[in-house]
C-alpha cells in the first residue's frame, strides 16, 4: 500500500529490528572505563610520590636528576604515604589493577554486544567500580583482610558472571566440527 509522504508500507512483511543493548549500558561502561583509568592514574601518582619521598629509584637516573627537588615539592613528598612500605603497597595494587580491570572492560563490552543487557547489567558495572575502589583502599590505606579479599571476590564474581553469559550464548562457536578438524590436519 502506498502512503503519500511515507512510500510503500506493508506492515505484515516488515521485519522487526533485533533487540539490542540499551545505550545507557554503553554510556555507563564508558564512564566505568574512565573512572577506572583515573583510579589507576591516581595510584601511579602515589607511587611517584612515595618513590620521591622514600628515595626509591627504579633506575640509576632516578636518584639525582636536575628537577628532582621541583618534583618533590609538586608531589608533596612529606606526611603519610611516604614510606617504602607504602610504595610497595601502591606498586602491588597497580599490578592488580592492570591484571583485572582491562579484562573486565573487555568482557563487559563483549557482554553488551552479545547479549541484550538488562538494567541490572548497568548496576553490575557500577558495583564493579565500587568493589575495585574498596579493594584499592584496603590494599593501600587500610591493610585489612578479609575486606580486600571480599572486594576482589565481588568484582571477580561480576567478571566471571559476564564471561559465563557470553560463553553460554556464543560458546558453541568454539566447538570444532568435522570440517574444522580436517583444516587442522591440513586436509581440505
Amino acid at each position: 500500500k502506498f502512503v503519500p509522504g511515507r512510500g510503500f508500507t506493508n506492515r505484515t512483511t516488515m521485519a522487526k529490528a533485533p533487540m539490542a543493548t540499551p545505550q545507557a549500558y554503553f554510556d555507563t561502561l564508558a564512564a566505568t572505563a574512565a573512572v577506572l583509568l583515573l583510579k589507576a592514574f591516581l595510584v601511579n601518582m602515589l607511587i611517584v610520590r612515595a618513590s620521591l619521598s622514600a628515595s626509591i629509584a627504579r633506575h640509576p637516573e632516578d636518584k639525582n636528576f636536575p628537577t628532582r627537588s621541583f618534583f618533590s615539592t609538586v608531589m608533596v613528598t612529606f606526611g603519610p604515604g611516604t614510606t617504602s612500605d607504602f610504595w610497595n603497597r601502591c606498586t602491588n595494587n597497580l599490578r592488580n589493577i592492570l591484571e583485572n580491570e582491562p579484562m573486565f572492560i573487555i568482557i563487559a563490552y563483549v557482554y553488551g554486544v552479545v547479549t541484550v543487557a538488562s538494567p541490572t547489567a548497568t548496576v553490575l558495572l557500577k558495583l564493579f567500580v565500587v568493589f575495585r575502589f574498596i579493594h584499592m583502599l584496603c590494599h593501600i590505606m587500610l591493610p585489612a583482610q578479609p575486606f580486600r579479599a571480599l572486594a576482589w571476590l565481588g568484582a571477580t564474581g561480576i567478571s566471571v558472571f559476564m564471561a559465563v553469559q557470553v560463553l553460554m550464548l556464543k560458546g558453541s562457536l568454539l566447538a570444532l566440527g568435522s570440517k574444522d578438524l580436517s583444516i587442522l590436519k591440513g586436509e581440505l
